[in-house]
């Protein structure tokens, strides 16, 4: 049973007429009543009462009206839906995203790309950014919003912001309270950090700064996410140097300080594989688009 055969159908159940339903349907009436009965044949029922008169659905011809109604509807319904998954407009988006990017920019950039395409859904997925690369080379998120380095051919990114380092510092250590912070004073000092595995290179400038001004910080804690980092040091388990956005959480014990001059600044970048041709992607970058897309150096 084609498509076809159940619109020329529902002209005919419609009209109650072969002529006004080949009218309708910009056809001659004899293939359309040529159509009917090929649906009749291969259905092996009668559909309609024809006579020179009149011509009436039988049962099995109402009750094919209804079906047919559903089954067009849904056809009508799917061609849509395909055209607009072509346009970018529906579907869903999978999103990795590391916490600090999580901040009032973003959540700004997120609420106008929902009012402008608000049939896609947004699946968010918190991974460090070495995991979102090897996510994104596996083709199981769509864009990633992480630190540099990418180091990656297969990928290429978009700048999207960049905050300073502070520091937080548990409320009753002495960094909490000096008037101001030298490199200095990180000698000997005992920081939280996220595991090695997930720094991605985080840390490097500020532990080289610190190299510079003569003080040797320790690693005493490593935590597997920046919420596990900031609990520790509410805990005073040491400090840590996180992303300036992270410093509007409010934790009892947690104070953050700003760091001294030259604190390294914290780039956040949105990449996507080069080879990823999704119109969802492609409408998602628009809301990124102050900059042009940098195609990354082969690691």
């Amino acid at each position: 049973m084609e498509l076809r055969h159940l619109r020329y159908f529902m002209a005919v159940a419609e009209e109650l007429s072969f002529t006004r339903a080949a009218r309708r349907l910009h056809m001659a009436q004899p293939p359309l009543s040529m159509q009917i009965k090929a649906l009749e044949t291969e259905l092996g029922v009668q559909l309609f009462e024809r006579s020179s008169r009149a011509v009436r659905l039988t049962h099995a011809g109402k009750t094919l009206v209804d079906e047919a109604r559903s089954v067009l509807h849904a056809a009508t319904n799917a061609e849509q839906r395909v055209k607009q998954a072509e346009q970018g407009i529906i579907g869903t988006l999978r999103i990795g995203v590391i916490a600090p990017a999580a901040n009032a920019r973003l959540a700004e950039q997120l609420r106008q790309y929902r009012r402008t395409y608000p049939e896609v859904s947004l699946s968010f997925h918190e991974h460090s950014s070495s995991t979102q690369i090897e996510l994104l080379l596996a083709e199981q998120i769509d864009v990633g919003l992480l630190r540099p380095p990418v180091g990656h051919r297969d990928l290429k990114s978009r700048f999207v912001s960049e905050a300073p380092m502070v520091l937080g510092v548990p409320s009753g250590h002495r960094l909490a309270k000096a008037a101001r912070i030298r490199w200095q004073d990180f000698d000997g000092e005992s920081l939280i950090t996220l595991h090695p595995n997930l720094q991605h290179g985080y840390y490097d400038k500020f532990l080289t700064l610190c190299a510079e001004a003569g003080a040797r910080p320790t690693v005493g804690q490593y935590a597997n996410d920046v919420q596990t980092v900031l609990w520790l040091v509410s805990a005073g388990l040491g400090l840590s140097p996180v992303t300036q956005p992270l410093a509007e959480i409010t934790r009892p014990g947690l104070v953050f300080r700003d760091l001294p001059p030259g604190v390294p600044m914290v780039q956040t970048m949105i990449v996507w594989k080069a080879a990823n041709t999704s119109p969802l992607v492609r409408r998602f970058l628009e809301g990124f688009s102050d900059s042009p897309p940098i195609v990354l150096a082969t690691p």
